[in-house]
């Protein structure tokens, strides 16, 4: 951003003050320097350097403003310039065209921040190279790479290549929510304005995904109840269950569009105050529409031999922790054991 003609005059009178003495003065009588010194070290804002500083500064404060207005005008417009737009959104100001761009007209608007509705935005974008990984290649049953052209073309939006996919979500009380019908409606148009030519936008913004979790945790039984009504709550603090809120803590500060990876729960887990050893079952995700029990993927899954998940990226950016919801029908679902692995020759997971 350009600096104001005041800040620019003001760094000039700061290097000024820096300076001991004028080397330039040498060559000059002892009558002229000093009455040129005289000059240069006036207060007077009338003074003939002080307007001469006003001048350069303005010169300098126009060509700032020129670079910044050209640099703004010839940036690429990359996934993050889409992403950076979708962040400034300013619901409910009109869109001008000024300056060789489009701005906001804000008039009217109480408070620009609170207008701005997107919290979170990830912008993905699918290559041709990745639904078509040897096109172009000749190879042995294959010399003329380019002569099915037509299905390609078929291929290309089948595959919704070239469209650029916006993943975004408002923030209600610290948590992502979805945009309502009409907010996403206003925002589709505003990308559709500001966008490219011949760029196709596809705006999504849904409630979070369903996640179910269940594991079984080996703990201290002198710090950590591991039955009753008190199960998993510390026997010093009745009003905490580490376990559980470890867990809906990592949903819920998981970045926008971020990775669930389970191994770092685990890690998580394991620091909490009585846990000896947390032992993660299973753990089965949905997109919002879809029912958990007949829909549901097991990303995670102890016992069915396969290998597991390293990690995965909910449909809608974030995860669902409202457990209660009647559509939900994801949680947290823990076992407590007390920990006897030195006593219990038995022991086996």
């Amino acid at each position: 951003m350009a600096r104001t003609i005041a800040e620019i005059q003001q760094e000039i009178l700061d290097q000024k003050a820096k300076e001991g003495q004028f080397d330039a003065l040498q060559i000059l009588t002892p009558n002229e320097k000093q009455t040129l010194e005289s000059e240069l070290t006036s207060t007077s804002k009338t003074s003939i350097w002080r307007l001469w500083v006003y001048i350069v500064a303005t010169a300098i404060w126009m060509h700032e403003k020129i670079v910044e207005r050209n640099a703004l005008l010839s940036r690429p417009h990359t996934l993050a310039w889409y992403r950076e737009q979708a962040l400034n959104y300013i619901a409910g100001a009109d869109l001008i065209w000024k300056d060789g761009y489009f701005q906001f007209d804000t008039t009217g608007i109480p408070s620009i921040e609170e207008a701005k509705i997107i919290n979170h935005c990830a912008i993905s974008e699918r290559l041709f190279s990745d639904v078509f990984p040897n096109d172009g290649q000749q190879n042995a049953t294959n010399n003329n790479p380019t002569q099915d052209t037509e299905s390609l073309i078929r291929e290309y939006y089948y595959n919704q290549v070239g469209i650029v996919t916006m993943k975004v979500a408002k923030r209600i009380n610290g948590l992502p929510k979805a945009l309502t019908t009409q907010e996403r409606t206003i925002f589709q148009a505003y990308m559709n304005q500001i966008k490219d030519a011949g760029t196709q936008i596809r705006v999504v913004s849904t409630t979070g995904d369903k996640i179910r979790i269940r594991l079984e945790v080996y703990v201290d039984p002198l710090i950590m109840y591991t039955d009753g009504d008190n199960e998993g709550r510390l026997v010093k603090d009745l009003s905490r269950k580490p376990v559980e809120e470890t867990i809906k803590n990592y949903i819920e500060t998981l970045e926008f569009n971020g990775a669930f990876v389970p191994a770092f729960l685990i890690d998580q887990i394991q620091k909490q105050e009585g846990v000896r050893l947390p032992v993660l079952r299973t753990i089965k995700i949905a997109p919002y529409n879809r029912d958990l029990d007949t829909s549901g993927v097991d990303v995670y899954n102890d016992t069915d031999g396969v290998k597991e998940t390293a990690f995965f990226v909910p449909t809608s950016g974030y995860f669902n922790t409202d457990f209660e919801a009647d559509d939900n029908k994801g949680g947290i679902i823990v076992t407590y054991f007390p920990y006897n692995l030195q006593t219990d020759p038995s022991f086996n997971l």
